[in-house]
């Protein structure tokens, strides 16, 4: 068996025991691992089982380093997963073959790569990891499913009477739809204004920027208006704000009433996962990240983050295959037939 029919089968085992999402996951930084251990191997007389159970653990952290260096990586988030990964190929190797390396067999080994790890993660001067991790597809599925659930299934007369919750749950719902679609960071939430809802064009202005409203969520805007003029007309008050507390409307809604539906969810109210899972779309669709940026008011390092995300999902780690890609390239370039 060569060492890329290797490769295929540990993923294989992957995606039938974890699911494909986590075999996607892997397959950027195996290939990465793959491809240094093939440079490596053109210099030295031994087979490729051989070679890596002999890696030392300079080797082995001159393969972070190369997987770092081949991804322009900025933050450790990924890093860490690659180093699961190489121990999850390991123990794949372990249970096929038996004995393997010994960094990933012996405690003792184990514990002295972990701390060489995390030296080498300084070294590189690389952000520590974000807490709160982009949700995958089928969360963020679960997440619709349960906001559609509350808005369409909403009683405005429980609204009116300020019923406990009621109210919270509506706009939490709303909010994170808004947040699923368009990736926004709580203060550009906080920002928008009545005046920035056109309920005739089904648009919305959000930092400067005018934005049509999917279909559904057209229609659930539109109900919402209406809640909310007869609930302000009710209690005789006035608010500028799109989304308001309903108990102090000159008070900036709080971060438990915007995202309380999560909680019921993902068991947390981390909206900055669900702002990740939107922004790695509108990346994958070729948005400049500053134009992403001004609209959601997140940062460069939420940004690069996130494209670190969609360039793993990419898997462009094999040698020939960024070979093929540049070589394309070149050959389109005006002067190339002048050359």
């Amino acid at each position: 068996m060569d060492f890329i029919d290797e490769i295929k089968e540990f993923l294989d085992v992957q995606k039938k025991e974890n699911g494909e999402e986590t075999a996607n996951t892997y397959r950027s930084k195996i290939y990465a691992f793959y491809e240094f251990v093939s440079l490596e191997l053109r210099e030295a007389d031994v087979t490729y089982i051989c070679f890596l159970n002999v890696m030392d653990k300079d080797k082995l952290l001159q393969s972070v380093e190369y997987y770092v260096k081949a991804g322009n990586l900025k933050s450790r988030a990924a890093v860490d997963i690659y180093f699961s990964v190489l121990g999850n190929f390991y123990k794949f190797l372990s249970n096929k073959y038996g004995k393997t390396n010994d960094y990933f067999q012996d405690s003792i080994k184990k514990e002295e790569f972990k701390e060489a790890f995390e030296r080498k993660i300084k070294e590189l001067r690389l952000r520590d990891s974000d807490t709160q991790e982009p949700i995958g597809r089928e969360m963020a599925k679960k997440v619709l499913e349960e906001c559609n659930k509350i808005i369409d299934g909403i009683d405005s007369e429980k609204i009116l009477r300020k019923e406990k919750g009621v109210y919270s749950n509506y706009i939490s719902s709303l909010i994170v739809k808004l947040v699923l679609l368009y990736g926004l960071k709580n203060e550009a939430i906080r920002k928008l204004k009545i005046k920035d809802y056109n309920d005739q064009l089904n648009d919305l202005i959000i930092n400067n920027c005018r934005v049509h409203l999917p279909d559904g969520l057209a229609m659930q805007m539109k109900k919402y208006k209406e809640v909310r003029k007869k609930f302000l007309e009710k209690y005789e008050i006035e608010s500028e704000r799109l989304f308001f507390d309903d108990y102090d409307v000159d008070k900036e809604i709080d971060n438990t009433k915007m995202f309380l539906v999560l909680k019921k969810v993902m068991g947390n109210m981390q909206a900055g996962g669900v702002a990740k899972y939107a922004i790695i779309q509108l990346l994958r669709e070729g948005i400049p990240a500053y134009i992403i940026s001004n609209f959601t008011n997140y940062k460069e390092d939420v940004l690069d983050y996130c494209q670190e995300q969609v360039d793993a999902e990419r898997g462009l780690s094999l040698l020939s295959e960024k070979s093929r890609i540049l070589d394309s390239a070149l050959r389109k370039n005006d002067l190339y037939d002048n050359m």
